[in-house]
């Protein structure tokens, strides 16, 4: 018979009536000094012959476990026992959607460094003011237990009580929770008591017995159809190291919630909740060491065993390679699945098997089930077995042998970093090796390796000086290519053939192009890794990404926090090639109202800074809270942790974005601003008037930025979004510098340093200044490219002007001089001279140089031309602006809702960009609707058929375009000593 804590059975009336709840809980929010009841009590404690648990304030780095997620710092709680260490936040250290610490940001198996928890906090819901604010902390200490206690209430909802207690007991493999609240408010309110665990989308994958990996998507209100119940919930990771988790109530049937590859809720279902009356949630939180489901999912089912007498078996086995006499290997060569029989089959488990092909996973008893191991991410065979009671053994499942390559390469004749980009060499290969990871991850043909983990991953291998890299890939024909950046030749190996059981060798030797200036040096001014809660990548991999690009700068902006990969960098020589400058990433995640009247809560984007000094020690590592802020409050707080805005860079990132999880990406989308509209000097509430505006109290305007990106991505193609606000911009006279930056999260998002900025500055590797290199950026003296270099300039009564953001006064009988090279391998199809942010002169066709042979071992100019000023700015009076394009011709894109910015590509090719194009509409608006309030999406340029021109390009840019823009000439033709924007075009 299951046994109910007493505090269960007693009426809310009486809890609240009493006076001492000391052994009862702290349901009653009158009574200062309580303790929560030990949680979980129907779980016999473990008999283990002795066993250490503790409970302390950590005093500095060294006590908080290692992990690619670890964060704890000085000030959080550390609590363990002989198996397990957990850190719980400070309460003034809060992170990502909690309000408040009291979160468990850290859990690691004793010894292992392996933390890959993001965070785990509690609520009632997704809205701001259903966030758990705790306002008390205690620790305690008894015989056989040590615990976290707090205290507080809902965020937005003070009279909503709420108590939770974190704790450990010798030799169990996790912590107990249990958290109550009470509802005082006077009116009955639908209530769900939850646990959140905040997954990031590239790291841990949530798996529920039923749904497994797969899961509904969702928004906000649809959430009621996606929140389902489950025996248990877990999330296993898929980097090294690794740990996984899981987490099964002990006071309810099922744990109940929504799971994504961002976030997953478990907890009590809802129910209407009125006043006086409480809600109790009792659960376990398992951890265990590897990337496997079973590991703790086998803790889930026994813990189920004690709770609800649920009977259940092991099923274990074997897989073995046809034909070798080897191991299996670990990683994705095998991984293996259990369901339940039938089509549609419950998924009950996963694991992928090490060395020794062994797998063992718990399933329910009395069942019929299939088997089915999965390799480099595509579906193997299949062993249908039926359980009873007692445990069962299906011997050995034997899956076909796979084929090796082995990779070498070079640089300028040297042994080097590279990266390597693998795709299918036909139509049959792409079909049989295209897979997701557990149906996961996006698919990926040939996976190599977990997509969002270190290399090899997906298709895309990074290779290291002075070794040969094999990895095993599925047969099939490959086509093999690598560059050092995008100024350098390119090497491919096409049509390499690999076969079961055999091994492949390809040698892919590249040159690096000179192509810059001595004054030159080629940046990427945001760039992730696993520090960043949307990264899985290890530290190691990240440096040897950045070596393998060629790059000369760099800022790390992880997001919200900062990351100096101090260790990777000393280990690889990293800082021997490169400077890397420690940056963060601001990136909202408490909704708040940005504008009183937007009936939505929103955050303000995305924002990078750099140079910051990074601190060790420090709750953010050196990094700024950055919820609840406007810009300008933001950066005032970025001072306070040592940004000097003199020396660093405040950068606004891809200002046009679409929601993430309900979260704005990008400033200028979550204010909505109008650019058919000029910004107003003064505030008057509107969207247009916050961005100049400078907040209460803050010593910046939200406009006090220096950098926009322009060119996000290797996949570009919100390019022309970006463009069309920096151009808003510049037409009013509001300059600010254009970047252009990969945005990398892993080797498969976007390739490192594709795009980058070339900024023009007398510093070296010898002799780099910070200040001097960021002033140089600051001042628009840079270029954005992904391929192209442009040279351009003007001849004033001083003499010539290159890009800047210092208005030059030009000599109207001069000229412009333009000359554009690339790689071989980057096609240039069109060069653009924009004026006032039209299109004044395009060159094209026969006007420029051809690239015949993508292997070519030498840059080609592509254009050198002279174009007259005269020309150039006939029908633009008054100063005016010249940037200069080159690459692609743009894709068809369109504004249809007359907000001034692009949001609809020619998404069904005939050329003309209407209603039809919008995702979801399937009627012609009335014919006196000019503006549609439904648009997008942006079309993507088709990829390129393998045997074109562009095809090599793609291949090394994945998804994107050749693309490269001037930062403006900025003409101050009145020669007054200013220059006056030409004003909004409407």
């Amino acid at each position: 018979m299951l046994r109910r804590p007493l505090l269960l059975l007693l009426p809310a009336s009486l809890l609240l009536a009493s006076a001492g709840c000391e052994k009862e809980g702290c349901l009653d929010p009158s009574v200062d000094d309580c303790t929560v009841p030990s949680p979980c009590v129907e779980l016999e404690p473990l008999a283990c012959g002795g066993g250490s648990v503790a409970v302390s304030i950590v005093a500095s780095a060294d006590e908080v476990p290692g992990g690619l997620d670890a964060l704890g710092s000085p000030g959080d709680v550390r609590l363990e026992n002989d198996k397990v260490v957990a850190i719980i936040d400070a309460l003034d250290h809060p992170h990502y959607l909690a309000p408040t610490g009291g979160a468990v940001l850290d859990l690691s198996t004793v010894g292992d460094d392996n933390d890959s928890l993001r965070h785990f906090f509690q609520a009632v819901g997704v809205l701001p003011e259903e966030g758990v604010t705790y306002t008390d902390l205690r620790l305690i200490e008894e015989d056989g237990l040590a615990a976290v206690q707090l205290r507080g209430t809902l965020a937005g909802r003070p009279d909503i009580h709420v108590a939770t207690r974190y704790e450990v007991r010798p030799c169990e493999s996790g912590v107990r929770i249990r958290t109550e609240l009470v509802q005082l408010e006077p009116d009955a309110s639908s209530i769900s008591l939850l646990d959140a665990f905040y997954l990031g989308d590239r790291e841990q994958m949530a798996f529920a017995p039923g749904a497994g990996f797969e899961h509904p998507s969702f928004g906000l209100s649809t959430l009621g159809d996606a929140t389902v119940g489950a025996p248990w919930m877990a999330a296993a990771a898929h980097s090294d190291p690794a740990a996984s988790y899981a987490t099964v109530a002990c006071n309810l049937p099922e744990v109940w919630g929504f799971r994504s590859n961002n976030i997953a809720t478990n907890g009590a279902q809802a129910r209407p909740i009125p006043y006086g009356d409480y809600q109790v949630f009792e659960r376990f939180l398992a951890v265990a060491e590897g990337p496997s489901v079973a590991s703790v999912g086998n803790m889930a089912m026994d813990a189920r065993v004690q709770l609800f007498g649920e009977a259940h078996v092991l099923v274990e086995g074997v897989v073995a390679i046809d034909g070798e006499d080897r191991p299996v290997g670990e990683g994705l060569r095998a991984s293996v699945h259990i369901r339940e029989a039938g089509e549609d089959g419950a998924a009950w488990s996963h694991q992928e098997v090490g060395d020794d092909g062994r797998f063992a996973m718990v399933v329910p008893a009395n069942g019929d089930y299939v088997i089915e191991v999965e390799s480099y991410a595509v579906r193997g065979p299949t062993t249908a077995v039926t359980v009873e009671g007692s445990n069962v053994d299906v011997g050995v499942i034997t899956i076909p042998a796979v084929g090796q390559v082995t990779l070498t390469g070079g640089v300028d004749g040297e042994s080097d970093h590279l990266q390597v980009l693998v795709y299918p060499a036909d139509d049959t290969t792409a079909e049989e090796v295209t897979g997701s990871m557990f149906g996961a991850f996006a698919p990926c043909g040939p996976m190599l390796g977990s997509p969002y983990a270190g290399s090899p991953a997906c298709n895309r291998v990074l290779l290291e000086p002075g070794e040969a890299t094999t990895v095993g890939i599925l047969p099939g024909r490959y086509d093999f290519f690598a560059v050092a950046g995008p100024f350098s030749t390119l090497a491919m190996a096409r049509d390499v053939v690999v076969q079961p059981g055999q091994t492949a060798t390809v040698d892919l030797q590249v040159e690096t192009l000179q192509m810059l200036p001595p004054d030159a040096m080629s940046g990427d001014f945001h760039v992730h890794g696993g520090a960043s809660f949307d990264s899985n990548m290890p530290d190691d991999s990240r440096v040897r990404a950045w070596l393998a690009a060629r790059l000369d700068v760099l800022a790390t902006t992880e997001h919200d926090t900062a990351w100096d990969y101090a260790e990777a960098r000393d280990r690889l020589g990293a800082d021997d090639r490169l400077r890397v400058m420690v940056g963060t990433e601001s990136t909202g995640h408490i909704l708040w109202k940005i504008l009183p009247d937007n009936p939505f809560p929103q955050v303000i984007g995305h924002w990078n800074m750099w140079p910051i000094p990074f601190d060790p020690e420090g709750a953010w590592r050196g990094a700024p809270w950055d919820e609840l802020v406007e810009p300008g409050q933001l950066f005032d707080r970025a001072v306070a942790q040592g940004w000097d805005p003199d020396v660093g860079v405040a950068q606004l990132n891809h200002p046009i974005e679409a929601l993430l999880f309900a979260r704005d990406q990008g400033y200028a989308s979550a204010l909505g601003i109008d650019g058919t509209v000029a910004l107003p000097a003064e505030f008057d509430g509107t969207p247009e008037s916050t961005f100049l505006y400078t907040p209460p109290g803050a010593g910046f305007a939200n406009s006090d930025y220096d950098t926009q990106e322009v060119m996000n991505s290797s996949n570009n193609h919100r390019l022309q979004q970006h463009r069309a606000f920096w151009f808003y911009l510049l037409n009013q006279g509001i300059l600010r510098a254009a970047t252009a930056n990969s945005d990398s999260h892993t080797l498969v998002d976007s390739v490192v340093g594709t795009p980058r900025t070339i900024v023009y500055s007398p510093d070296t590797q010898d002799d780099f200044d910070a200040a001097r290199f960021n002033g140089a950026l600051k001042d628009g003296r840079a270029l954005g490219t992904n391929g192209p270099v442009i040279s351009a300039a003007v001849t004033t009564s001083e003499g010539v002007a290159e890009p800047s953001l210092t208005p030059v006064t030009p000599d109207e009988s001069g000229v412009l001089e333009l000359k554009v090279a690339a790689a071989p391998w980057v096609p240039v199809d069109e060069v653009r001279v924009i004026v006032n942010g039209a299109e004044a002169r395009v060159f094209s066709g026969g006007e420029l140089a051809v690239s015949l042979d993508p292997l070519g071992t030498e840059a080609i100019t592509r254009l050198d031309a002279s174009v007259p000023l005269s020309e150039l700015l006939d029908g633009f009076p008054g100063d005016a602006w010249i940037v200069v394009e080159a690459g692609s011709a743009l894709p068809l894109q369109a504004d249809l809702d007359c907000d001034g910015f692009p949001d609809t590509g020619d998404n069904n090719g005939d050329g003309v960009i209407d209603w039809q194009d919008v995702e979801g509409l399937d009627e012609a608006p009335d014919d006196d609707v000019a503006c549609l309030e439904d648009t997008g999406p942006l079309a993507h340029p088709p990829d390129p058929e393998r045997d074109s021109a562009g095809y090599p390009f793609w291949a090394v840019t994945p998804g994107g375009y050749p693309m490269s823009f001037t930062n403006p000439l900025v003409l101050d033709r009145d020669g007054d000593g200013e220059f006056t924007g030409p004003g909004v075009a409407r």
